[in-house]
C-alpha cells in the first residue's frame, strides 16, 4: 500500500509516523487563449500518461480546462454577437422578422 503523506522511519525502533502534509506552491499557468488552454491539457495527458498523476485527478483537470476554454469562447463571441442576425431569420435565409412570423403564424408556408 502507497502513502500520498511522506512518513518518518525511526532508525532505532523502526516505528513510522506520519510528516504533516507539505502545503504545495500555487501552480500558475497562462489560460488566455485557445492556445493556452490547448497546451496545458497537453500537459495534463503527458503527466497522466507517465504516471506522475492519477488518471481520475487528469480528467478533472480537463473538465476544469474545458469550462476556461468556453468562457474564453464566449468572451471572443462576444464581440462579434453585435453582427449576428437578428431573430430567427437566418435559420430562413434573408428574411425579415415580418415576414419569419408570418410564416410561425401561419400565414404562409414556407418552400
Amino acid at each position: 500500500m502507497t502513502n500520498k503523506y511522506p512518513v518518518e522511519v525511526d532508525g532505532i525502533t523502526g516505528e513510522v509516523s506520519d510528516l504533516p502534509p507539505v502545503k504545495n506552491t500555487r501552480y500558475r499557468a497562462k489560460l488566455d487563449s485557445q492556445s493556452d488552454i490547448k497546451r496545458e491539457m497537453s500537459k495534463v495527458y503527458r503527466e497522466a500518461r507517465s504516471g506522475l498523476i492519477d488518471t481520475q485527478e487528469a480528467t478533472k483537470l480537463t473538465w476544469m480546462l474545458q469550462a476556461v476554454g468556453k468562457v474564453i469562447e464566449c468572451e471572443k463571441g462576444e464581440g462579434t454577437a453585435n453582427s449576428a442576425p437578428s431573430g430567427l431569420g437566418h435559420f430562413y435565409g434573408e428574411m425579415t422578422d415580418e415576414e419569419l412570423d408570418r410564416i410561425i403564424s401561419g400565414g404562409e408556408s414556407v418552400s
